[in-house]
């Protein structure tokens, strides 16, 4: 319970500061797909216990933003249908279809080990010019997560929000300089959280 606590105090400092940072700042206003250089949507080729990548499905975006590795398949692609569902470091987990409280769950994957993504999760590939710890972390916003909720589409126990409504949610665009600095805050209080 305790250590719950603390989790939620962190979780709460770094959305303060990103608040402190960039919201009602002034900067221009532009798109989610305007900061990413590729959007794309995971396979919908089946996981198995063995494979040659680690196989992320939703259930490995917490609803706090953080990428949980506790239970994971294992797939086996080739060619351009691995290039197409492949994740780096950097990229962003967008999980597009899941209940209504839940979808629009985000994370930063920030492992050294290229994993593969579920069809459920969207990657977005962020630009030169946007951090993908800034962009998670937006998306993570009390705010956002209730313009998700009214955006998705579905019946009542799916949701759904696509790639082209993904796009086009509005996002402040204030310089790298600044992102990477929020970043490395993010880092240290991550440090401090382990």
């Amino acid at each position: 319970e305790r250590t719950k606590q603390k989790d939620s105090a962190f979780d709460s400092l770094i959305k303060s500061r990103f608040v402190e940072m960039f919201i009602n700042k002034g900067y221009q206003v532009g798109t989610i797909g305007e900061c990413a250089s590729d959007i794309r949507y995971g396979t919908s080729s089946k996981a198995s216990e063995t494979g040659s990548h680690t196989y992320l499905r939703m259930n490995n975006i917490t609803d706090n933003g953080m990428l949980d590795l506790s239970d994971v398949k294992h797939i086996t692609l080739k060619g351009k249908d691995l290039d197409n569902s492949l994740v780096r470091k950097g990229d962003v987990l967008f999980n597009r279809t899941n209940s209504r409280e839940k979808v629009g769950k985000t994370c930063v994957f920030e492992l050294d080990t290229p994993m593969v993504i579920a069809g459920y999760i969207i990657r977005i590939r962020p630009s030169k010019e946007t951090n993908g710890i800034y962009l998670s972390t937006y998306m993570n916003l009390s705010s956002v997560k209730k313009m998700l909720r009214a955006i998705a589409k579905g019946a009542v126990h799916q949701a759904n929000i696509n790639s082209k409504e993904l796009a086009a949610i509005e996002i402040p665009l204030p310089p790298l300089s600044l992102q990477q600095e929020f970043a490395a805050f993010v880092t240290q209080v991550d440090k401090l959280r382990f």
